[in-house]
């Protein structure tokens, strides 16, 4: 399974872990991880894939930038295939030394993130014409960043992300992007939802991650908002922070004041709504946007991805590193209000930890994931203008309609656990491991033939 990056905590690597287990554990197949960063994984690493390899971020920043003249093309041409010839004994090596007959492609034939790297491999599997499964979870043309700079790049678009080979399979998360596939390059793929691990023990209390609260200076009667996405700006945040300071106001302080939460804690007058974001920083522009407008409006936040990881352990510097997970436990209401996503892991995750989820109703949620019946406190699918900032709202009535609705999930656990459980049985059917092991089954069983 190849990507840019392993181990890590964006939606592709966790949903590339999910595969392993399944291809390992339904099917005894032997997997191994091709990247540029291993993160927390074990892999192979050819360190001229990685997304932060800086001959061909500046590859990506001249291919994606202003218009250029032939002999600035003609260099970046020839800075794209020093790169390439350079990674593609490396590939060799992997697949003589693991004896790989099937690649597993994340991205990379979506994204034009490192063109040299994408080139290698689509290179390497024409010629070899090995097995291959091209599973993308975005493609270039839903980013306005991917404007090409000349010819060369706009040719490499079209032949490469994604290639149309007869050894490659495509594989898509959602239908409007199968849709879109079709129309704009004529290849036909399948639709392979993300998955969760919602056969696997419940995420609960424990020794380990009793303390998170303590280390983020939160008290125990303070309510978590658990915001758990990467911070980047198509993620909506802002969103979050708006509902925060509604739920902060005086007529639902005094709701919140007035009777006990849904597990029996008693929010006072010194206790707060707090959003907590322990996943990763990588837009810090936006990060620095969203703590203006917290602080603005006098909204708790906390930026901990210092302290979370895909695992638990203790770092050399003997600080504690709860996992992703352990932060679910904390957490009374997760927020996903994200203006674009290619299908939801993190939707995913708060059902398996039965949770209720406030969202932004993005569409891919509205075509291939509401009509299964979820249940959830929704902002809506209409968005105000974005203000000075660049930052996006919902309407002062939605609002105060979804403020309404948090509050009740908060207080009364009846109509919580209602909610929860239901939306709990249907991801365990539809969107489980044992149900990524059914979407998988036809795909494998081609390869053989």
């Amino acid at each position: 399974m190849v990507h840019f990056r392993v181990g890590e905590l964006d939606g592709v690597s966790l949903e590339m872990d999910k595969w392993y287990r399944v291809l390992e554990e339904r099917f005894n197949h032997n997997v191994y991880y091709l990247a540029g960063s291993s993160g927390q994984s074990e892999g192979t690493i050819i360190s001229e894939l990685s997304l932060d390899y800086l001959p061909s971020i500046n590859i990506r920043d001249k291919a994606f930038s202003h218009k250029i003249d032939p002999n600035a093309e003609k260099a970046l041409r020839d800075e794209i295939r020093l790169i390439t010839d350079r990674i593609k004994p490396k590939i060799h090596t992997f697949i003589e030394e693991f004896n790989i007959t099937c690649f597993i492609i994340n991205n990379i034939f979506s994204l034009p993130l490192n063109i040299p790297a994408s080139l290698a491999l689509f290179e390497v599997v024409r010629t070899k014409g090995i097995s291959t499964m091209s599973h993308s979870h975005d493609f270039f043309w839903e980013r306005s960043y991917y404007k090409p700079s000349c010819h060369l790049i706009r040719s490499y678009l079209d032949k490469i992300f994604p290639p149309n080979l007869p050894n490659i399979q495509h594989i898509v998360i959602n239908s409007l992007a199968k849709n879109k596939l079709k129309k704009r390059r004529d290849i036909d793929s399948k639709v392979i939802p993300n998955v969760f691990y919602f056969e696997d023990s419940n995420w609960i209390k424990d020794s380990f991650n009793s303390d998170i609260r303590i280390s983020l200076n939160i008290d125990d009667n303070d309510i978590i908002i658990l915001q758990a996405t990467r911070i980047i700006d198509r993620k909506g945040i802002e969103l979050v922070i708006d509902l925060i300071h509604e739920l902060n106001k005086i007529e639902y302080n005094r709701i919140l004041l007035n009777r006990p939460l849904y597990d029996g804690r008693i929010f006072q007058k010194n206790n707060k709504i707090v959003l907590v974001m322990p996943n990763l920083i990588e837009d810090t522009d936006y990060k620095e946007r969203l703590e203006n407008k917290c602080k603005t409006l006098n909204v708790e936040y906390r930026f901990c991805s210092n302290i979370f990881a895909n695992h638990r352990h203790v770092s050399e510097s003997k600080l504690k590193i709860y996992s992703l997970w352990d932060s679910y436990t904390q957490a009374d209401l997760v927020s996903y209000p994200s203006l674009q996503e290619g299908w939801g892991n993190q939707f995913l995750e708060a059902v398996k930890a039965k949770l209720p989820i406030v969202l932004f109703e993005y569409d891919v949620f509205k075509e291939d994931i509401g009509p299964f019946g979820f249940k959830t406190i929704s902002l809506g699918s209409n968005l105000q203008k974005p203000d000075v900032n660049g930052l996006v709202s919902v309407t002062q009535d939605k609002l105060h309609q979804v403020a309404q609705a948090v509050i009740l999930v908060l207080q009364d656990q009846t109509t919580r656990v209602k909610m929860v459980l239901s939306n709990y049985e249907i991801g365990l059917q539809k969107f489980s491991i044992t149900a990524l092991g059914e979407y998988l089954q036809p795909l494998l069983s081609s390869l053989s033939n």
